[in-house]
């Protein structure tokens, strides 16, 4: 699996959702699954391969990145 920030083009400073996917393909899944609208945003991996402290593949997801 692997992480991936999720963010407008012209304002990259701000990171709107975080996914943990195979691939990109993924999380376009996960967001329509979810019914986020990802549509003319970036999708940019941030790091491979991340597991969790055991040493295990983390399960797939998106969430929300903004802090309220």
């Amino acid at each position: 699996m692997n992480s991936y920030n999720i963010y407008e083009k012209n304002n990259e400073a701000t990171i709107l959702y975080h996914a943990i996917a195979r691939d990109k393909d993924q999380v376009m899944e996960l967001a329509k699954e979810a019914g986020i609208d990802i549509n003319g945003l970036e999708i940019e991996l941030e790091r491979s391969n991340v597991k969790d402290q055991l040493g295990r593949p983390l399960p797939a997801r998106i969430e929300d990145a903004l802090i309220y």
